[in-house]
């Protein structure tokens, strides 16, 4: 499995389409599946990944119902991309209306898939990411050291 990592900035085009990096887009393929994340971002994922994640979402009980939601939500807000000759997937309104992107996009690897916000949103929360780094560190830390 490839990884995805680093931090990439970019603008959509008047026609609402958005570049990836050359080095995503190997990993990706031709088609890729995007999704509402949390905190207001949308999840790009390759087509295995997706599929996978779609299985194991599948399962969960409808009888729940915060599992039944999740669910609900997982599969109405997916759809499906395929990249252009250079690059670009054409984000659809509800996908920019769920994330609140405007124009000034922010590109983030996150290991198995790739998020996707807009600038502004990005900034608090990378913001509130960094100050809270260390403390969680050290709270995963004490978790790992209690469980081994």
């Amino acid at each position: 499995m490839q990884i995805f990592f680093g931090t990439y900035f970019y603008h959509l085009d008047e026609k609402s389409r958005l570049i990836l990096p050359q080095k995503m887009r190997d990993i990706i393929g031709s088609r890729c599946y995007v999704t509402k994340g949390f905190d207001n971002c949308l999840c790009l994922y390759p087509e295995e990944t997706f599929i996978e994640l779609s299985e194991k979402n599948a399962r969960l009980n409808e009888l729940v119902p915060e599992e039944r939601t999740y669910k609900r939500t997982f599969f109405a807000s997916s759809m499906d991309y395929e990249f252009d000759k250079v690059g670009r997937i054409t984000l659809s309104k509800d996908h920019l209306s769920r994330a609140h992107i405007t124009k000034d996009v922010v590109v983030v690897g996150n290991y198995d898939h790739v998020e996707i916000w807009d600038k502004d949103i990005y900034s608090q929360v990378s913001a509130n990411d960094d100050a809270s780094f260390e403390a969680n560190a050290q709270a995963i830390a004490q978790k790992e050291d209690k469980n081994v």
